[in-house]
């Protein structure tokens, strides 16, 4: 029996899609003829397509997947003349000269997918898929009338973990004697080096709302839903005076400069981090459900999640990130999101120009589209099954009703449907870029032990 001498490719999945298109340029007048006419190259039995660079029927397709990489030097000829007749008839009788026969007609086993190309290829068919439907109905999430949520207490105080305590809260004697800071954790101190930051001015607004209007447009829903809105700002408000990072002894922002992957990870990423936690903390619906499915619903929807947060705290303009209504939090440049990949930076302006275009920059919007963000299934392929799903959908119409309704009065009720389902392809991007996010973490040579526990569960994760 003959060996295959092909050398592989470097790239062979760069290389079928450079042969797809190819086949798919020369056949564009005639996609509709019929294929009966084509012949497996192997057993010359009706076959339907392309397989690993040839055509073939289904049978041969499957024989050469199977046995190309695992048996391609253990099959023995039965007759011992390595010339077998394989054909309709007789292709089951011999598979070392079957498969002989693969090799002979250029049927190419570089071609054939491993294990994580499958993965990534039913990641992309599912992601398509759900594209699709979004495209056809813009609203796949069911809008259900919502219940009133019950009120968190102003005055309750959210237990962080030990190790962050340990590394990050100020110890008593360290506080301002300032009563109105007795909640408030700096995750940053002074002790870090002058040079890593720097006090700006009049970069941007106070409250880095570009385009939002003064008009209240709450004012415009029923008691119920203004209530509800008027919780979530409240909520996220406090979630920011929960976790404060700040430059101690300045009066205006300052600037701080990243060199590394570690940095920003364990301080931008990090604090932003706790934030939404702590935001969703304070929301009765999420707080209300299973531990288990709180658990998982940040471990796989966090970072999208975190991609909206970021729409509101950068200036497009400037390029600054800064968390709003903040007197003195540490500003970063965007362009410290270079240090995940080219790509997620390039990917993320686009992103937050985007999405700031399509809501006008309400930073509301962003806070509600959040929570839905939060409450969304199917977002990983791993994603376990919940415990309470129901409750869980429950949840996320709440804040899809309450959606549409803001919409309707922020907007005309003609836009209403169209910025809803905008906003709804962009949540489908902020799950790939989240995707993408943890790629980049895990390909470059970063000490893991070097990252925060809480970035470790977040980027780490699989």
């Amino acid at each position: 029996m003959q060996t295959d001498h092909r050398v592989p490719t470097t790239n062979t999945a760069a290389m079928r899609q450079q042969q797809h298109r190819k086949r798919s340029a020369s056949s564009v007048n005639s996609r509709k003829r019929d294929r009966h006419d084509l012949i497996c190259v192997v057993c010359h039995a009706p076959a339907m397509g392309y397989n690993f660079d040839q055509i073939t029927c289904e049978s041969c397709k499957a024989f050469f997947r199977r046995n190309a990489l695992a048996n391609a030097g253990k099959l023995k000829c039965r007759s011992g003349t390595d010339d077998c007749v394989i054909s309709l008839e007789t292709r089951k009788r011999c598979k070392a000269c079957r498969l002989k026969k693969c090799f002979d007609n250029g049927l190419r086993k570089e071609w054939i997918m491993s294990e994580e190309e499958k993965r990534t290829k039913k990641q992309k068919i599912e992601d398509n898929r759900r594209l699709r439907a979004m495209s056809q109905n813009s609203t796949m999430f069911s809008i259900t009338p919502s219940t009133s949520p019950s009120i968190v207490p102003e005055t309750e105080r959210f237990n962080f973990s030990v190790e962050y305590r340990k590394h990050f809260v100020k110890d008593d004697e360290d506080e301002d004697d300032n009563d109105n800071n007795k909640d408030t954790s700096y995750l940053f101190d002074d002790n870090n080096d002058t040079n890593d930051f720097k006090p700006i001015k009049g970069i941007f607004n106070n409250n880095n709302n570009i385009n939002q209007s003064k008009f209240d447009y709450k004012i415009l829903l029923n008691d119920h839903d203004r209530i509800l809105l008027t919780k979530i700002d409240e909520n996220y408000t406090r979630a920011v005076q929960l976790n404060i990072s700040v430059a101690k002894g300045y009066d205006s922002p300052c600037l701080r400069n990243l060199n590394h992957l570690t940095n920003i990870v364990n301080e931008l990423a990090q604090i932003s981090t706790l934030r939404t936690i702590t935001f969703l903390k304070l929301t009765p619906e999420f707080n209300c459900l299973h531990e288990d499915d709180r658990l998982v619903l940040v471990k796989h929807n966090l970072l999208a999640a975190l991609f909206f947060h970021l729409c509101m705290c950068v200036n497009i303009h400037t390029q600054i990130y800064h968390e709003p209504n903040t007197a003195n939090d540490y500003c970063y440049h965007a362009g410290e999101l270079r240090l995940y990949s080219e790509e997620v930076y390039q990917q993320s302006m686009m992103f937050i120009k985007e999405v700031q275009d399509i809501c006008s920059n309400d930073h509301l919007i962003l806070k509600i589209v959040m929570l839905i963000m939060i409450f969304s299934k199917g977002s990983d392929i791993n994603e376990p099954y919940w415990i309470h799903p129901h409750e869980i959908f429950h949840a996320q119409n709440v804040f899809t009703d309450l959606l549409w309704k803001y919409l309707d009065v922020r907007f005309s009720s003609d836009l209403t449907a169209s910025i809803f389902s905008r906003l709804i392809f962009a949540g489908m991007k902020a799950q790939i870029l989240g995707r993408k996010t943890k790629e980049s973490v895990s390909k470059q040579t970063v000490n893991n032990d070097h990252l925060a526990p809480l970035m470790q569960s977040v980027l780490l994760s699989s």
